[in-house]
């Protein structure tokens, strides 16, 4: 199976899991998918950590910090996000969140990892921290949404 039937496969098991639940298979195929973008990107996973974690897409996904400043995230993982933030964040600073990835956001806590002043705002990458389980997954499947919007017409 090349490539392109794989992720025509991979879609329609994404989409089924959608509506019945995450099956072994879906997960599994999930794992696979990330583990083949974890290697095109040139990243390495940190010991513990699924590739579902550590790939990243680029996704401008509305983000608000603190309950007070609103911005854009610049690329997002199943384990941080960035974003140009209209203040600054000093590394290891923590944050709360609410990210919008569709009718209702996702929420929890991040750790800032690095902060770059630019002109007018900062370029602020975060690692999360925290995050409840359902929003986790809702988090995980709406990158893998991301994904084959990209890649599967």
């Amino acid at each position: 199976m090349d490539a392109e039937q794989w992720m025509i496969q991979f879609k329609q098991v994404h989409e089924q899991a959608r509506k019945n639940g995450s099956s072994e298979r879906h997960r599994a195929m999930k794992e696979e998918l990330a583990r083949s973008l974890v290697q095109a990107q040139g990243l390495a996973v940190p010991e513990g950590q699924t590739h579902r974690r550590a790939f990243r897409i680029a996704q401008a996904w509305q983000i608000e910090l603190n309950n007070a400043y609103k911005c854009l995230t610049r690329d997002v993982s199943g384990g941080g996000f960035s974003a140009l933030v209209p203040t600054h964040f000093n590394v290891g600073e923590k944050v709360t969140f609410s990210l919008r990835i569709g009718p209702e956001p996702v929420t929890g806590s991040a750790s800032v990892v690095a902060a770059i002043k630019q002109m007018g705002n900062s370029r602020i990458s975060f690692t999360i921290t925290s995050m409840p389980t359902a929003d986790a997954e809702r988090f995980e499947d709406a990158l893998f949404d991301c994904v084959l919007s990209r890649y599967v017409k």
